[in-house]
């Protein structure tokens, strides 16, 4: 995925075309925010779903199976004093048994067993896309991009002498602001890529700027 280097190569505000200066972009804050929003989301709902399954269910299900007791003993009408005592609603159950749903059934459970393992897998699940997300977060969170007068650094830190370029991919630069830079170390081919969201906006137009004008005095050389 490469394209030849020409005129067009993007112009800064305040930097001469002909003129390349050593720059660094780092990991822009609103990347930062929204990744460790991205990863804390799921881990907070996992916390929400193995609460569910360990303790909310089965203390739901506790409640129900004393209320069930006194409705299957025609005792009903002791109940709310009973809840109150134990600091229940009394009517907690109501909304639920009166769905259409229901169709008159009084289950032996309001959750179950089942639902407990359900909860159980929502939040395994839950948490490690979170924590996926999470280690991302932090393999990506100090990366910088930077060059020097003789090479570019990608953002894992390999060193990428501009003479080892052959090509930069700007296909989606225009509409999405990612470019590929492709290059050959020893004969081991290899790309990084410049998205300038996720890297400070000025310096990673600098440094592609830089790179389309040492590739290009070296073709015309």
């Amino acid at each position: 995925m490469g394209s030849s280097i020409s005129d067009s190569r993007p112009r800064l505000r305040g930097f001469p075309a002909q003129i390349c200066m050593p720059a660094e972009a780092r990991i822009t804050p609103v990347w930062t925010k929204q990744k460790l929003l991205a990863a804390l989301f799921p881990l907070g709902f996992s916390v929400f779903f193995f609460w569910d399954g360990a303790v909310g269910y089965p203390s739901a299900d506790h409640r129900y199976h004393e209320w069930k007791q006194y409705h299957d003993e025609g005792k009903l009408s002791e109940w709310p004093e009973i809840a109150k005592q134990k600091g229940w609603k009394s009517n907690e159950w109501d909304a639920w048994l009166n769905d259409p749903h229901q169709q008159g059934r009084v289950p032996e459970f309001r959750w179950g067993h089942g639902k407990y393992t359900e909860q159980f897998v929502c939040g395994s699940f839950a948490f490690t896309v979170g924590l996926i997300v999470l280690t991302y977060w932090l393999s990506q969170k100090n990366r910088v991009v930077r060059t020097d007068e003789e090479a570019v650094y990608s953002p894992d830190g390999t060193r990428v002498p501009f003479t080892a370029i052959t090509g930069v991919g700007k296909k989606k630069w225009e509409d999405k602001g990612y470019a590929t830079i492709l290059y050959k170390i020893d004969g081991r081919k290899g790309r990084f890529l410049l998205d300038d969201y996720k890297f400070d906006r000025e310096a990673t137009h600098q440094i592609l700027a830089e790179i389309e004008a040492k590739v290009l005095a070296r073709a015309e050389a």
